[in-house]
């Protein structure tokens, strides 16, 4: 109200400026407000025709679940012109289909506290990317509802998206839900988890993986890592010490039985080698 009346008063003391200029200046603000539409007035007048025609009666929302997804997706596809109709908003949403599923997928799981089983299968198919951000949230509905087969989606979906989006390598799978999630504190971005060196060493075979680092590595790296006393472990394999270390690379700590037996590989490698280039000369 105050800020009306100022515009009142500024109004009246510049008699000096053109009134033609002031008509113009109305009438651009006047057709400035017509060109827009309340998108939450017309969503709600129209609801029911668009779900039905937007093909979203199957995900089985509330009324006022449904007001909201809808009118997010009108948002969405209203260019900001001066009318709009269901056929328009139709005919652009299956021109997106793909895109705009990712976009509802998401949104249901901000809409709904719990998912039912349809609408849980339906997210896990069609969340793309957002499973990054989603992940930690999907897996428990999953886990709280058996469903091992979306658990699978989930983790390809979700290994797909981190190589996309995040990183070209994936992280260590997380020994408790098996997502490639583990960072280096040994903490998972998917259950939430913190595991143990132990725990970790036992899901990845750690002493096969020794043997094969001690076996294909240049002698030079695998004695690096008896001097320092430590391995990088990746999704991959076990990398040495002292060389570029990526930021989801898992520092592990050997212990003695594991040195000792990457020495005995080593002594053995050198030794046969040492054969080889001798029977060679």
């Amino acid at each position: 109200m105050a800020r009306g009346r100022r515009r009142s008063r500024r109004s009246k003391k510049s008699s000096g400026e053109s009134s033609s200029g002031t008509s113009v200046s109305r009438r651009s603000r006047s057709s400035s407000r017509r060109r827009t539409v309340d998108v939450d007035a017309w969503t709600a007048r129209h609801l029911d025709e668009l779900v039905d025609v937007l093909g979203l009666r199957f995900l089985d929302l509330s009324r006022e679940e449904y007001r909201e997804l809808v009118t997010k997706i009108v948002d969405l596809l209203y260019t900001g012109s001066s009318s709009i109709d269901v056929k328009t908003i139709a005919r652009r949403f299956r021109r997106n289909l793909q895109q705009l599923y990712q976009f509802i997928a998401a949104a249901l799981v901000e809409i709904r506290e719990e998912l039912s089983e349809e609408q849980l299968e339906f997210v896990v198919n069609n969340i793309g990317d957002a499973v990054l951000g989603l992940a930690p949230r999907l897996y428990r509905e999953c886990v709280r509802r058996g469903r091992t087969d979306l658990v699978e989606r989930l983790r390809a979906q979700w290994n797909a998206s981190w190589v996309r989006n995040r990183h070209p390598v994936l992280p260590v799978e997380c020994p408790r839900c098996g997502f490639n999630a583990l960072m280096p504190d040994l903490t998972c971005l998917v259950c939430g988890a913190t595991v143990s060196e132990e725990e970790l060493k036992r899901h990845v075979g750690f002493e096969n993986m020794l043997r094969e680092f001690a076996e294909t590595y240049p002698v030079e790296d695998v004695k690096r890592a008896l001097k320092y006393g430590y391995v990088y472990l990746t999704s991959y394999g076990i990398k040495p010490p002292g060389g570029a270390r990526d930021p989801i690379d898992i520092e592990v700590v050997l212990t003695r039985r594991e040195r000792e037996l990457l020495k005995r590989l080593l002594e053995l490698r050198e030794s046969r080698e040492g054969a080889i280039r001798a029977s060679s000369a």
